[in-house]
């Protein structure tokens, strides 16, 4: 009992070593490529889509072993008592005896109208699509990944500003404390600058929450434990506005050529196309050939040993088969009808991928286009309100302008702030976009 409980323990702490090992080796930043990395190799449905395609390889594999012949022996024994025909010696016996018998067969189809090759060919057609279900897949999850982390981006970020702006409304309320006791201030106009500050500090826990959301949807996106420390690392972006754009048409070209989207239906035709001749195959015959070697001993036959009745029962069996297929009740030519029509399905499924595709890189780059002209819009209206709010604080200062005034130039330029923000990342994210149809690698500098 005592050394049960001794290897129990061992076991536990054992196994809780390898967890903190595991976990330990998980960095606490991570940067996009960490992450994108994380999510190929340990996202589920990648997993899945892997193990279907471990499936078709396997069904490729046992589908070339299929052309080699079977290989069977059997081997039997009885007893029997009464009046029975001997089944080695083929007499009529009235006692008691023993017999047995051994053989080995082995069967070959020589023809079946390419059947087995044309198997053979469409589950190679089955791998390489699996294949491209994968890369797709991993390609579903880089894209949510790469949008999530943008967006946590501009989460982070955007508390950066409410605390700048809580910051600044915290000097501003010291100042109007001292103007208002030295009477040059109202009550009024002071409970503006706390309601103001109050909301700014408000803001700033806002954008801490939304921060946290977005980590947890990135942590969640990459499988990661409850656990597991998890921050993001924060790039040291410049404005992104002056990226080139290539031309659309360019763009959709090398996404055809270089993402499985389109890809998988033409390999899927491939496939119909051999399900259709697998179905022409059933109007002609299949040849096989049959061998065998079988031997047996009776012990009706006493004055012969065991040895010699094994040698002298052999026999040996050559047949050739040929079975003609007459009247199947219409079913290889329902077949046949089935098989054409997966293929023009599988057309149409082209075109509806390749339209879906167009469409979603016409998307992109109609947003980037956009993004370019608002962000240079976007940075002059902050860069001016910033401007303006300045000077309406030095205005505020010298008794100039009310409190009313300065916190609407506030709020402008708050405003003008997350807009640029705004049109900042959509723009990273639309960049990323277009690198991703072209075949690029995703990477936030």
């Amino acid at each position: 009992m005592k050394r049960r409980l001794i290897l129990i323990m061992s076991l536990y702490f054992a196994s809780l070593s390898i967890f903190y090992a595991q976990n330990k080796s998980l960095p606490s930043v991570w940067n996009l490529e960490q992450c994108l990395q994380y999510a190929v190799s340990n996202n589920i449905t990648v997993k899945k889509a892997e193990l279907s395609k471990n499936t078709s390889e396997l069904n490729y594999k046992q589908s070339k072993n299929n052309r080699l012949p079977s290989l069977s022996a059997n081997l039997s024994g009885s007893m029997t008592n009464g009046t029975s025909i001997d089944p080695i010696t083929g007499s009529f016996q009235d006692e008691f005896y023993t017999s047995s018998n051994a053989s080995i067969n082995s069967n070959i189809t020589l023809y079946n109208g390419s059947k087995v090759n044309n198997t053979i060919i469409q589950n190679k057609l089955l791998v390489s699509q699996n294949d491209l279900y994968v890369q797709q897949a991993a390609n579903n999850i880089i894209l949510s990944i790469t949008e999530a982390y943008v967006q946590a981006l501009y989460y982070q970020e955007g508390i950066e500003i409410a605390k700048n702006s809580a910051k600044s409304t915290e000097e501003l309320l010291k100042q109007g404390e001292v103007k208002f006791k030295n009477g040059a201030l109202s009550r009024s106009e002071l409970a503006d600058l706390e309601s103001q500050n109050a909301t700014n500090q408000y803001n700033i826990v806002t954008a801490q929450t939304q921060y946290s959301q977005q980590i947890l949807v990135l942590k969640q996106l990459l499988e990661l434990e409850p656990e597991d420390d998890f921050q993001i690392e924060i790039p040291h972006s410049s404005d992104v506005g002056n990226y080139l754009i290539p031309d659309k048409q360019s763009i959709y070209s090398k996404a055809i050529d270089k993402l499985p989207d389109t890809k998988i239906y033409d390999v899927a035709k491939e496939i119909n196309e051999k399900d259709l001749d697998i179905a022409k195959a059933g109007f002609l015959p299949t040849v096989s050939l049959s061998a065998g070697l079988s031997t047996g001993f009776s012990s009706t036959r006493e004055n012969i040993n065991f040895g010699r009745q094994l040698d002298g029962n052999k026999s040996e069996q050559l047949s050739l088969s040929v079975s003609i297929p007459i009247f199947s009740k219409f079913q290889n030519k329902t077949n046949i009808a089935l098989a054409k029509i997966k293929i023009q399905e599988s057309e149409l499924d082209k075109l509806q991928a390749n339209k879906d595709l167009y469409k979603k890189v016409e998307t992109a780059w109609l947003n980037a286009v956009t993004n370019q002209n608002e962000n240079v819009a976007s940075k002059t209206l902050r860069d001016t309100s910033r401007l303006s709010y300045d000077l309406a604080i030095k205005k505020y200062e010298f008794g100039g302008s009310t409190t009313t005034d300065l916190l609407v130039s506030q709020t402008n330029y708050l405003n003008a702030e997350q807009k640029y923000l705004q049109t900042k990342y959509m723009g990273i994210l639309y960049q990323q976009l277009l690198q991703y149809y072209q075949g690029n690698p995703i990477k936030i500098q």
